[in-house]
């Protein structure tokens, strides 16, 4: 089992909530038996402060001692709209001619605008010495622990502090960095997904599809939030996490934390809204959540010489369990299962239904629709005989 924590916006003001709160944070943290990373999507500082990033930096150190865990390994930081130099003329410019055009000049405007992230940079460095690449506010990838690799996406890049959508990021450069194919693979990003630029929407979608990304985390909206981004089959969740340092003035913010909770395929989110007066709660809205970590694999592809072919030659109901029996071996069955569910056409899922009145498959395929239709399958003990029945439509095809 592996254990996360999610937080983000870290716009600290040293007054009571936020000294309330840090403790009680370590405490909840603490409570949770044991957390083995943190995740960090964005706005260390705000602009303006001239403390900069030295109230993130002593966190950050407090939080990870306190959980046992290694600044150098288990922290992943990404960079929000507050992380960069605010104005100027030049950068304005620029932003307005990438927002309008986001495919013309891209290698001189993203080289000019990641540039304003110096100090982001200088920050990043400071508190994770060893740290993989020369550019932490470029897009890249790092993996915790060889078990998840995670890509870190600047989409802060147009921030000018005045709109919040057509938000941009190096799309080039996310299509072409290191995906792993045997571990799974999240986005972090500040930005929210839906708040990006169409255009840069489509690309993401296209990377998170031909990759296998399990999930995209983020923040900036400073309230909590999980919806699916669509795919041709199936989606992803766009996990939104709270605002996390509380602020007596800030009357708009949630403030809260995310846990995620992964074990076997799935992972499960569970919400901590914190309210000064209160203390944290827990937040039914994120609560339960689930998402597949499972990796994708090309369907139906056991076959050898020495076994039956599963993807065409599966007639005769025994060697249908045969070819299932194997599959358990050598395979997580659910994953499988999950795999041959979007490998199903709109149609095919269709003649499937007909064919299983009584455990029809959910037409849209969503993460936690699917989850709980496999573990219902799985207590009814007929997932092998829906398996076979998936793998004949698809050999029909």
């Amino acid at each position: 089992m592996v254990r996360w924590l999610h937080i983000s916006d870290l716009h600290i003001v040293k007054r009571a909530d936020w000294c309330n709160f840090e403790k009680e944070l370590i405490h909840k943290c603490q409570d949770y038996d044991r957390i083995d990373l943190v995740i960090v999507t964005g706005d260390f500082h705000d602009f303006g402060d001239e403390s900069h990033f030295h109230p993130a930096i002593d966190f950050l150190r407090r939080l990870l001692e306190s959980l046992n865990l290694d600044v150098e390994k288990d922290l992943f930081v990404i960079p929000g709209n507050h992380d960069t130099v605010s104005g100027g003329p030049e950068k304005e410019i620029f932003i307005t001619a990438a927002k309008t055009r986001p495919f013309d000049n891209t290698k001189k405007w993203i080289d000019i605008l990641q540039n304003t992230f110096q100090e982001y940079e200088t920050f990043v460095k400071e508190l994770i010495t060893s740290y993989a690449v020369e550019h932490p506010a470029s897009i890249h990838s790092r993996k915790w622990r060889n078990t998840i690799n995670f890509i870190h996406c600047n989409t802060a890049l147009a921030a000018d502090g005045k709109e919040k959508t057509n938000q941009l990021l190096d799309v080039d450069t996310l299509a072409s960095i290191e995906y792993v194919p045997n571990m799974p693979n999240i986005i972090l990003a500040h930005n929210n997904f839906f708040d990006l630029h169409p255009e840069h929407q489509k690309r993401v979608q296209d990377v998170i599809r031909v990759n296998s990304i399990c999930a995209y985390f983020c923040g900036d909206r400073h309230r909590q939030s999980v919806d699916d981004i669509p795919l041709e089959k199936g989606q992803v969740p766009c996990i939104v996490s709270y605002k996390t340092a509380p602020d007596p003035k800030d009357c708009y913010s949630s403030f809260g934390i995310i846990f995620g909770e992964w074990e076997d395929d799935w992972a499960e989110l569970t919400g901590w809204c914190w309210e000064s007066g209160k203390g944290f709660s827990e937040d039914r809205s994120i609560t339960g959540k689930k998402f597949s970590m499972h990796i994708n694999q090309p369907a139906l592809s056991v076959a050898s010489p020495n076994k039956p072919d599963c993807k065409g030659n599966i007639e005769e109901a025994d060697t249908g369990k045969q070819c299932v029996k194997q599959q358990i071996e050598e395979y997580s069955f659910v994953r499988r299962f999950i795999s041959a569910c979007y490998s199903l056409s709109y149609q095919q899922r269709e003649q499937f239904n007909r064919e299983h009145v009584d455990m029809p498959l959910p037409l849209n395929l969503s993460n936690i629709e699917l989850s709980d239709y496999t573990k219902k399958a799985l207590e009814k003990g007929v997932l092998p005989e829906l398996m076979i029945d998936l793998e004949m439509i698809l050999g029909n095809a």
